[in-house]
């Protein structure tokens, strides 16, 4: 089927829009940003906002939705193996994930400032939709935690508890990165890593050490372990 011109002109708009809001709300903030901003900035009108738009806040919302949409989906794909509960191939693919996560920092700068900086303090619905993101984010790396646990890789972690400890160091690493470059992406990036795994492999069971080619850490008993070179 032929697309209608008005409807491209329509799609068109609304897409100019919602990106020129993107790069407002994350360089302002939802409470400082105005809808004369966004006019000035996508180049269009306010009746064409409110014709796409009902509000400010209806449009922050949907850009927040697709914007966690989009990159929980990047990190699922990232985070898939060839058989579930795969801890050897799991941990292999780290350092490609925190690279692809990096890629996506640096493609959509205005997507992380936006989740960082002007997520919360809106309104206690929009809140609590933002926060059941996160939950979501924190809830797929818990999903391969209770699966190692499941295969008797690890023991005596809270799944949860883990996902958000890496969700949250990873936005705040990302944002730290694009507001004060004191590090590079490549620092971030093994910094990242090395902090994981030594979280996860604090809880490795003997047969997990078997599994990852690892034995347990010399020095203070902390219950670690390191891989073998």
């Amino acid at each position: 089927m032929m697309s209608h011109p008005a409807d491209d002109r329509k799609a068109e708009t609304r897409s100019m829009i919602f990106q020129a809001a993107r790069k407002v709300f994350s360089e302002k903030g939802y409470h400082k940003t105005q809808i004369s901003d966004i006019v000035k900035a996508s180049g269009t009108s306010t009746g064409s906002i409110y014709a796409h738009f009902r509000d400010k806040r209806d449009l922050f919302e949907q850009i927040a939705r697709e914007t966690l949409e989009d990159l929980r989906a990047r990190l699922r794909e990232l985070s898939r193996t060839t058989r579930p509960g795969d801890i050897r191939e799991r941990v292999s693919r780290w350092h490609p994930a925190f690279t692809a996560f990096f890629d996506y920092v640096e493609e959509n700068p205005e997507q992380i400032l936006l989740i960082v900086r002007g997520g919360f303090g809106v309104d206690e619905d929009l809140d609590t939709t933002l926060w059941e993101f996160f939950k979501a984010f924190a809830s797929d790396i818990a999903e391969d935690i209770r699966k190692w646990e499941d295969l008797g890789f690890i023991r005596g972690v809270n799944a949860m508890l883990m996902g958000h400890t890496i969700i949250g160091m990873c936005l705040h690493v990302a944002f730290s990165y694009l507001l004060d470059r004191e590090f590079t992406r490549e620092e971030a990036i093994l910094n990242l890593m090395a902090i994981t795994e030594s979280m996860i492999f604090r809880y490795l069971t003997a047969k997990g050490m078997a599994e990852l080619g690892c034995m347990p850490a010399s020095g203070p008993a902390w219950g670690g372990a390191v891989r073998m070179p």
